[in-house]
């Protein structure tokens, strides 16, 4: 049960406050970001129990938003109906509402700017060559090209699959602007120097993030019934999800995604281990990410979906290698070496490998989210029976470094919670 769907008992005092609480709440913040917690609700409700139905017990409010799992109690978190987890964000009061005053994100993508800057030394000739391969990049993989510079337009599109309509697509946007304008704040306090290496830095990132879908989704690293989109800039921001591998099945109208977040630090990497805890605390907690304005690989518009989440590492080595590939992308003979490129099978194997050990400890924590992961892991090898290739790569896996470093990862997520 998503926020959206919470119901209250009509004739109840403590159940119309609860609706207007909601509402108020609704009205001020993006209402999914609130700590709903029993503690986190009481303490906002004796601040503002004037401002609600007089004569309101507060005990009977508390009781009728957990009838109506508005506050999750703990065992909740455990499994079962729960809400979507966003990016941490930290509000501020200020007149007329809140204000955004910090944003995680925002530290990761400065952290993400410094490593392209230096990697763009050692890649690139000039400048110019890093704009003209920028261009090529531009026009690689298939569907949603127009997520690169997107526009209100493009979020319009799902107003008749959004719960809320127009109302609720214009309150994502003003989220989204609020992020969006505390991170071009920190730019503008950058010196010219400094904002200008963090624009080349974002290009690099981009010219990577379109090799990945082109080898998947056009060159076909897979075979024809899988691909991988890019999500829409809400769900990057919002929902931490870079991209979605879209697996294509054989019932009709049958649709398998996997969320996949990206890290260009390596698999021993700090931020690797960061991202991995923040995975594991979400499916801890009983949470699923959800992907809301998406379209699918036909381009085509799709109903907010949840799904299974893995971060994939791709280290120096790696992304030198898939800017080499745009370079020559008109290459015939150096393409025909992408296509058959080892990394398509150390990219196979995280993913295999982060299913299946996320699953395990989904379903250790009564998390729901482990179908799904099993279901991936599944329908890959469903892949392998007419696909050799992917067949003698799954057959060939064993307990390498990832395996290990991802037990020990979830071992020592363990042992601090």
């Amino acid at each position: 049960m998503t926020i959206g769907q919470i119901g209250f008992t009509a004739d109840s005092k403590e159940a119309a406050a609860a609706k207007k609480f909601k509402s108020t709440w609704e009205q001020k913040v993006d209402f999914e970001t609130l700590d709903r917690s029993e503690v986190a609700v009481r303490a906002l409700l004796e601040k503002k129990m004037k401002t609600f139905i007089p004569g309101t017990d507060i005990e009977g409010l508390i009781t009728e938003l957990k009838k109506n799992e508005f506050i999750l109690p703990e065992e909740k978190k455990k499994g079962g109906s729960v809400p979507e987890v966003f990016i941490e964000t930290k509000y501020q009061k200020v007149e007329g509402g809140l204000k955004v005053v910090e944003d995680e994100n925002i530290k990761k993508q400065i952290e993400e700017n410094k490593f392209f800057e230096s990697l763009k030394e050692s890649v690139f000739k000039n400048e110019a060559e890093l704009e003209q391969v920028y261009e090529k990049s531009l026009s690689l993989g298939k569907g949603n090209l127009e997520q690169i510079e997107e526009t209100e337009e493009y979020y319009h599109q799902f107003a008749h699959l959004v719960k809320g309509g127009e109302e609720r697509i214009k309150k994502d946007l003003e989220g989204l602007k609020e992020r969006k304008d505390l991170f071009e704040k920190n730019k503008a306090e950058l010196d010219s120097k400094t904002a200008h290496k963090a624009e080349q830095a974002k290009k690099v990132a981009t010219i990577v993030e379109r090799a990945i879908v082109h080898s998947v989704s056009t060159l076909e690293w897979y075979g024809e019934d899988v691909s991988i989109e890019p999500t829409s800039q809400f769900d990057d921001v919002k929902r931490g999800v870079d991209d979605v591998l879209q697996i294509r099945k054989e019932e009709a109208d049958s649709f398998l995604g996997l969320g996949i977040d990206v890290t260009y630090r390596g698999l021993l990497s700090e931020q690797y281990r960061q991202k991995i805890f923040t995975l594991l605390k979400s499916i801890q907690g009983g949470y699923a990410t959800k992907i809301k304005y998406f379209k699918n690989h036909q381009g085509e518009c799709m109903r907010e979906f949840s799904v299974p989440k893995v971060v994939l590492f791709f280290d120096t080595q790696d992304v030198k290698e898939l800017v080499h590939m745009v370079k020559n992308i008109d290459n015939v003979e150096i393409m025909k070496n992408y296509k058959d490129s080892p990394m398509k099978f150390k990219v196979l194997n995280q993913i295999i490998i982060q299913c299946e050990l996320l699953a395990a400890f989904a379903e250790e924590y009564q998390n729901p989210i482990f179908r799904k992961y099993q279901e991936v892991v599944a329908t890959i090898k469903e892949l392998s029976w007419k696909n050799e290739e992917i067949k003698k790569n799954l057959d060939a896996r064993h307990e390498d470094e990832v395996t290990k470093h991802m037990k020990y990862l979830i071992e020592e997520f363990k042992k601090q919670v």
